[in-house]
């Protein structure tokens, strides 16, 4: 034991590069090897605050990856049934929307929220058998103008990922939360065959985009982000039970199939994370993010006990940086600092949840300088 602990000491800890592109910086990060400096991927910001920031200097129509010089970009892909957009009701407090997802939600006015959710399109199984012809990969899913913006996001040496509904996640949101959760106890073999076709979407999906964006000399993504709902303040949406026996084999064929390209997979979900980082090993995701603070997530745990599984991503609290610059330049150089650890990589800064309305432009520029400085 003693030899042991006395080669590991005698080891050389991996020498840590000078400078990379935002694309190396990433890469390296969910690879465990050595970073410059922290990566930055904020991805999600709410429009209400992007017109908040133009007020107060960002330039109006700029790209927000460019502005921030962010080191990842997402590109969305439409993952809806794509039925048309109705609108049902309106009045000066709200609109009732059914969208191109078939989901009917209440789209507040008079307050910045997140829609309530009314009504879901899979009813019985007959709203499912229709329904499931209309989740085919296609071109439309794809941005109109997709090849110029990876060409420029190449040109800037970005990392680079194409954005996808969570195959579990768009089983929710077809069966609604209750009925999800019913199916999900009872095993129904539906919800096995929406889980299958959400999968199959992606790698579909994934193919066509290779296909059609083959003029590129490299690969013209890097990665695929998945965004889910599958966890609440407290825990899961489901048991660790139910997570390995019903969603962990998809999960793990998605990532499976999605490697085999030479992509890398990372799992962006509100909520409690401990039980997808238990099974993190054999999921096989190569970074789970935003690590909400409010649903209990630790940062210094997860690092201590997953660290050399995957990457984490977040855990910098948008409560902490409204409260004062001292406060916002606390928080981001304690997470910074733990996330990163002694080896400094397998950490990706970003806030634990969408940027939201209420922080201000310069609060936010001080964070990632904040973020940036830690060398």
């Amino acid at each position: 034991m003693t030899s042991l602990l006395l080669r590991q000491a005698g080891q050389k800890q991996p020498q840590r590069p000078e400078r990379l592109s935002p694309r190396e910086r990433v890469w390296r990060t969910i690879k465990h090897q050595p970073v410059d400096r922290v990566p930055c991927v904020d991805v999600y910001f709410l429009p209400e605050t992007i017109k908040r920031w133009e007020r107060e200097g960002l330039p109006e129509g700029v790209s927000v990856a460019e502005f921030f010089d962010l080191d990842l970009v997402r590109f969305p892909v439409d993952c809806s049934i794509g039925v048309q957009e109705r609108l049902l009701d309106e009045t000066d407090e709200y609109r009732i929307v059914t969208g191109s997802d078939g989901v009917t939600r209440k789209h507040w006015k008079v307050y910045s929220s997140a829609p309530q959710e009314l009504d879901f399109p899979i009813k019985q199984p007959r709203d499912w058998r229709e329904i499931r012809s209309m989740l085919k990969a296609h071109e439309g899913r794809l941005a109109e103008n997709l090849e110029i913006q990876i060409s420029r996001a190449r040109e800037q040496e970005r990392f680079i990922t194409l954005s996808f509904l969570e195959p579990c996640t768009l089983a929710r949101k077809l069966l609604g939360s209750r009925q999800w959760v019913e199916f999900m106890q009872t095993q129904h073999p539906m919800l096995d065959e929406i889980l299958e076709t959400g999968m199959r979407l992606v790698l579909d999906t994934v193919e066509l985009a290779f296909r059609k964006l083959s003029g590129f000399k490299q690969p013209p993504f890097d990665g695929v982000w998945l965004h889910a709902e599958l966890a609440y303040t407290h825990a899961a949406f489901m048991t660790d039970k139910e997570y390995r026996s019903i969603i962990l084999p998809y999960h793990r064929q998605l990532v499976f199939e999605l490697k085999r390209r030479g992509l890398s997979v990372l799992l962006y979900t509100q909520g409690n994370a401990l039980t997808f980082l238990k099974s993190v090993r054999k999921s096989g995701f190569d970074a789970i993010l935003p690590l909400e603070c409010i649903s209990g997530n630790d940062l210094a745990n997860y690092k201590r006990n997953y660290g050399q599984q995957t990457a984490l991503g977040g855990n910098i609290s948008v409560d902490r940086l409204m409260e004062s610059d001292q406060a916002a330049e606390n928080e981001v150089s304690e997470k910074v600092r733990i996330g990163l650890g002694e080896n400094f990589t397998g950490y990706m800064f970003c806030l634990d949840r969408p940027v939201p309305t209420s922080l201000p432009l310069k609060r936010y520029l001080m964070a990632l300088h904040v973020a940036r400085s830690i060398v």
